[in-house]
Formats: structure tokens, sequence, C-alpha cells
């Protein structure tokens, strides 16, 4: 019986060079999976940011149809519309009385006359609301913020009369309300260029 020997060139397991590349081939594979994976949540938070953003700008848009639609102009709470820029960029005001809700009420018809002013401050939407009127005090006066990344607020009014759209509205010196308000939302989208969101409403106490 003869045995044949293993050649004497052959060794069992890896050399230092082979283990080296070999690390080297994971720690791509993982830069890669990794990179991919970090790209993935980058795409995920933009994208619940961006929806997030749209869900505000969609709730304060229908509060604000609701409350222009029936609003009032009396000699207690004049319309007014206020043309104003901020840091190059428009900051208008619109005041106006409208019926309103108030806190603790048990049924939409216990409802109250309310001032109600619409400014942008900073990168800020705000609403104002006056519930008491005749108040010569600040305490009846409630400050929501509606709105963030706001770079400009600018609204426009329609003169059923003359027909005419109008930067301004004062309603001391023309009746009523105005027929219609153009409003355009100017928001930042971070790296992005800025969206002006447009809506139209029409005013129904005219």
């Amino acid at each position: 019986m003869s045995f044949r020997r293993a050649p004497q060139g052959s060794e069992e397991g890896f050399t230092l060079v082979e283990v080296l590349l070999a690390v080297s081939l994971i720690a791509m594979m993982a830069t890669v999976v990794f990179g991919s994976l970090y790209v993935t949540m980058s795409a995920i938070e933009a994208a619940r940011a961006k929806s997030t953003d749209e869900q505000i700008v969609r709730r304060t848009l229908s509060l604000m149809i609701d409350e222009l639609a029936v609003s009032e102009s009396r000699a207690t709470g004049p319309w007014m519309g206020i043309n104003d820029q901020r840091d190059g960029q428009p900051a208008d005001s619109v005041a106006f009385l409208t019926m309103g809700q108030f806190r603790g009420a048990d049924s939409a018809k216990d409802t109250e006359l309310v001032r109600i002013v619409y400014t942008r401050e900073g990168d800020r939407l705000l609403r104002f609301s006056r519930r008491n009127l005749y108040s010569l005090t600040d305490e009846s006066i409630e400050k929501i913020e509606l709105a963030t990344k706001v770079k400009g607020f600018n609204v426009r009014y329609y003169d059923g009369k003359s027909q005419l759209w109008l930067d301004e509205w004062d309603s001391r010196g023309k009746p009523g309300a105005p027929k219609a308000i153009l409003i355009e939302l100017t928001l930042l989208q971070g790296k992005e260029e800025p969206v002006t969101v447009r809506q139209w409403v029409s005013v129904g106490a005219s």
C-alpha cells in the first residue's frame, strides 16, 4: 500500500494580505449599506416634514376661509387691510369682525362677535382675537400661532363697486368689506426654493 504526499507548496488558512483584503471589502460594503440607509431615512424625514407643513397650511387656510367668509364691518370694528413689508417681504395685516364660537360653548349656536387680526411677525403667521370689543385692556386678547417658516404674507382685496383689486382696504373710507380677497402665503422649504400658496376667499358679509 502506498500513500501520496501533499504538495509541498500548499498551505492551509489565510495569509495576512487575504485577511486585510476581506476586512476592506466588508468595510466598503458596510459603508454602502449604512450610507444608503442614511439617505433613505433622511428622505423619509424630509417627506414627513413636508407632509406636516402641508397639513399646517391646509388647516391655516381652512380657518381663515371660515372666518373671512362670514366677516363683517361695523363702527366698533371696521374691516381693515394694511399693506406692509418686513425684511423686504410682504407682511400684511387683516382685521375684521366675525362670528366665533367661544371656549366652553356647548353648541355651534353659542357664538359671539369677535375681532380677528391676521399678521406676520418674523417667520410666524399669527392670529389675534378679541372677544370683548368694548374692553380697554388686553385681557380679552388671545394670540395663536397659525404657521411657522413664513417668509411672506400678502393679501389683496377686490372692490365689487369699482371692480378693481386693491393692495389695502379701509372700510372707514368705503362701505363694508371687500367682495373677495386673495391670500398669498410664502413658505420656506429648507434648502429648496420658497413656495407660494394662493387662496381665493369670497367674503359673504360685504
